[in-house]
């Protein structure tokens, strides 16, 4: 796979966000502080239902990562308009405003799987979008560096 691309290395830094928010997720929901796991809205998004069967689950989670992948190439091509010093701030903030926008949407239309939820849900979900803007920022920044020696 080619690093030179700035698409690439958005959609890579993305999904890896993505995959530490999931895994942050799942210790939330094992420890069962969330009901929804982030899968169970890229599910609801697909299928209009949360996952039942292992393959929903696997297609939703598939998507949840897709979703993220999507929304790093996006902050790849934003971060060069806005500018890239305190990227991990921007980071954080870009993915509060994910976290945001997802939450908004989801009451506008009042998708009902979706809502409603609970504080200690927003509470760990706003952490996790954290995370993922931190690991989306960092790994960008790697590679950002990584295609710049080549």
């Amino acid at each position: 796979m080619n690093l030179n691309d700035r698409f690439t290395r958005g959609f890579l830094a993305g999904v890896l966000g993505g995959i530490v928010m999931s895994i942050f997720d799942f210790i939330s929901f094992a420890l069962g502080i969330v009901e929804l796991l982030y899968l169970d809205w890229a599910a609801v998004l697909t299928y209009g239902y949360r996952p039942n069967t292992i393959l929903e689950t696997i297609v939703a989670q598939a998507g949840q990562l897709f979703f993220s992948g999507i929304m790093g190439i996006i902050f790849t091509y934003l971060i060069t308009v806005v500018g890239s010093v305190n990227y991990l701030f921007k980071g954080c903030i870009y993915g509060l405003a994910i976290f945001f926008g997802s939450y908004a949407i989801t009451l506008l239309f009042k998708v009902s799987p979706l809502i409603p939820v609970h504080v200690d849900t927003v509470l760990s979900n706003i952490v996790t979008v954290l995370v993922y803007g931190v690991v989306l920022a960092q790994s960008l920044h790697w590679l950002e560096k990584k295609a710049a020696v080549k």
